[in-house]
């Protein structure tokens, strides 16, 4: 991301198997208050509950688990994640932020990488997040904001394609 946006401003990362529930700019507005951090990310203190998560896919446990999931690059600040780096580093290296001093990750609230399934239901979560499995499959078709999420499949696909009147 911070190459893409040639180094300058911020930029944010999704994983995408996500529900945002509030403005995004709202989100966006947390870097105001971050200072000299490179990478501002909800910081999961947590393992996995399930050994097995979506289409029967091994869990894997390591530390920073989905942190990486929604991040806040201050693309100036983040030089280490040229082309050359992400492309040779490994997967656990980024997601750990090898590349990175742990002073320069900023935190941002929980209730904008809310766990679905791994922890309790929040109303006040700003994105939920199907990282064990979404509705999308049929084996979590009544996960937690199972609903929340058909509804807004469902405006958003009307949206694009409108019925006549």
């Amino acid at each position: 991301m911070p190459a893409l946006s040639q180094y300058r401003g911020w930029s944010l990362f999704m994983d995408c198997d996500m529900l945002c529930r509030a403005d995004i700019a709202e989100l966006a507005s947390l870097t105001e208050q971050a200072g000299d951090k490179a990478v501002l990310v909800c910081k999961h203190d947590y393992t996995p509950g399930q050994k097995r998560k979506f289409l029967n896919q091994v869990q894997t446990v390591y530390p920073r688990k989905n942190w990486s999931s929604v991040m806040l690059f201050n693309n100036a600040r983040c030089a280490a994640l040229s082309a050359d780096y992400v492309n040779k580093a490994t997967g656990l290296e980024l997601r750990r932020f090898a590349w990175l001093d742990d002073s320069r990750i900023g935190d941002l609230p929980l209730e904008w990488n809310w766990l679905v399934g791994e922890y309790k239901p929040n109303p006040g979560a700003k994105i939920v997040h199907f990282t064990i499995g979404g509705p999308y499959f049929s084996e979590y078709r009544s996960c937690d904001c199972a609903e929340e999420w058909f509804e807004e499949n469902r405006r958003m696909n009307f949206a694009a394609n409108p019925q006549p009147a």
